[in-house]
Formats: structure tokens, sequence, C-alpha cells
């Protein structure tokens, strides 16, 4: 008799209360139904959409357990997830570790927006991101750790939603400006009329360079390098470079192996990098992506408004250049 009327009624099944949810809010509280966002079934007031009235099977009454109740509605979900060759941890513990099945005061039901919900779980992330001087603009735009990684379920490494580079070339596909780290480039363009590729990218990592959340470097490097154009040298400057490169292909003077650019066993290298005032970064000479010269080196670099030119030349045991820095000299 808590829920019928023994004798009469002015709604169906001699029901004490209607329409909707209104008999269920007679025990349950209505509270669960008060933030921000509501799930639909339950803003219908359509509770046996989900529970049974009477008894069930299934623990709450529930029509089905688990995520087998989510999927009578969200079949897309489980279409994807069928497919997925990796499956994000809380999906495969049910969906209500991040989704409220009633209302919730993220967006989709979420117990928090986005980032808050991911550092919920990823706590290294989140002390990471709180060191980090330069963080990824994409994290703070649009659908934010969304824009990158699949909540749900992924063909790809990390839950990304698509193959590492071709994900950061949907949005590097057009000159950037930056408060940070000035204008970047359209890096799908230099990609595509540049062929020589450094290594990095041509396994396309971009994140063997750049730490993809933020680092406390400036472009989200993941190492230390020189933000000016020209510094004195210090090997601690160039982690990030000698995190591949070897760093005595610029700190010995004489050397007839290190590198092919020496005249006879003059490191030319070493001679460019080592000054106390106006010491060449390695940028002054290559090309940090991609480029049409071996050895990335560049047509010209940004001096001032001008674009210096290099006019580097390769011959069969040497090169010479013409650079605007001085007069044309060969080795």
């Amino acid at each position: 008799t808590l829920c019928h009327d023994a004798h009469q009624s002015n709604y169906q099944y001699q029901l004490k209360k209607g329409p909707g949810a209104e008999l269920c809010f007679s025990c349950h509280d209505r509270a669960m139904m008060k933030k921000k966002y509501t799930h639909v079934p339950a803003a219908e007031g359509e509770c046996d959409a989900c529970h049974r009235p009477h008894s069930a099977d299934k623990p709450k009454l529930l029509v089905e357990s688990g995520n087998e109740l989510c999927f009578e509605c969200h079949s897309d979900v489980k279409d994807d997830l069928a497919s997925a060759k990796r499956i994000h941890k809380p999906v495969s513990e049910g969906c209500v570790q991040c989704h409220s099945p009633h209302s919730n005061d993220g967006p989709f039901m979420l117990n928090k927006e986005v980032p808050e919900q991911c550092l919920n779980c990823h706590k290294d992330m989140r002390e990471h991101l709180s060191k980090a001087l330069v963080k990824h603009k994409a994290l703070e735009t649009d659908k934010k750790c969304v824009n990158c990684h699949s909540p749900h379920g992924a063909q790809f490494v990390m839950q990304l939603v698509d193959e590492p580079m071709k994900l950061c070339l949907n949005c590097h596909d057009r000159s950037i400006q930056t408060q940070t780290s000035g204008t970047l480039a359209d890096m799908k363009d230099l990609f595509d009329k540049n062929k020589d590729w450094h290594g990095p990218i041509r396994a396309k990592d971009c994140s063997g360079c750049h730490d993809v959340h933020g680092s406390v470097n400036f472009r989200i490097l993941r190492q230390s390098y020189p933000q000016e154009f020209y510094t004195s040298f210090s090997q601690d400057q160039y982690e990030l470079c000698f995190a591949c490169h070897q760093p005595t292909l610029v700190q010995e003077p004489s050397t007839t192996t290190l590198t092919g650019f020496r005249d006879g066993d003059r490191n030319l290298h070493f001679l460019h990098v080592n000054k106390k005032v106006k010491g060449r970064t390695c940028r002054a000479c290559h090309e940090t992506h991609a480029s049409q010269k071996p050895k990335h080196i560049r047509e010209a670099v940004p001096f001032g408004q001008w674009m210096l030119p290099i006019r580097y030349e390769r011959s069969s045991n040497g090169g010479k250049c013409t650079p605007g820095c001085h007069a044309p000299k060969e080795y």
C-alpha cells in the first residue's frame, strides 16, 4: 500500500501519486535530480526505463546489470567498444565510474568537467601540469583532453583518436599565434614542401621532442634548448639535442670522425657554437623539422625583419656557404 491505493486512485494501476517520478520521490531523495545536467530518462520521470518497480534479478532493481543497461540506449558506444583495440579502464569497470545515471554537475552527467574528471585518476598528470610553465593549448580549448583522447575506446596508443602525427596536424595545419612562443608555423605545409625530415618527424613522433601536455621549456619542448638565436655554449642548454646527438660533436675543436662539417681536422661545429658572444644555436643553420637541404640545413634564418640567407652548397669533399653573416667560406 506504499505505492498503490487499495480502493481508488486518479492514476493508472491505482498508484497513489503521479505522473512520472512523483511516486518514487515518496521514498527516494529528490536531490539526486537537482544537479546541473539531468539524464533524459530521469528528467522525463521514466524511472522504469532502467528500474523494475517490483522485483529484479539485478542490484537496485535494474533492468540489466552494469554497462549492458547503458548500451540498451547508447548502442553507438557499444559498437565503438566492440571494434576498439584499447578500452579505457573506467569503461571496463562500469560507466558509473565517470557518469551519474540520474544527474550531475558535469556535461554528459560526468562527476566533474574535463579536465578535472580525467585528473581525478591521472594524478601524475595533475602533478606534471602543476609544474608546467607552458601548457599545450589543446588542454584549454574546445573538448580539452577529449580533443586528443577517446574516453571510451580507441584504435591507437594512449586512447588517441587518431595516429599521433595526424592528430597533431589536425590543428597544426595553419599558422598559430601564441602568447609564450611567438608564431607557430603551418607544420603540414612545411612537411609537404620539405621532404628532408628530421629523424623524429620521419618516425612520425612529434612527442620525441615535444611534451604534448606541458613543459617548463618554451614550445613545450621535452628538454632544455636555447630560446635565443645567439647564446654562449653550455651542454645543459642543449639537453634536447644531446638526447640523440653526441655532445662531443660541438665540444671537440679538432676531429676527423665526429662530423663532416670540418676544414681538415678543424671542427667547424665547435667554431660556430663555442663563442662567449654570439655563439650560434643549432637553429642558426639547421631546420629542426624539415628542409630541402641535406642535414636539415636551412635556406635562410630570421634575423630581425630580414630572412638572412645561408646559400649552402655541398661538394664531394666539403661545401661552401655565402651567408649574410660573413664573407663566402669553403671547407
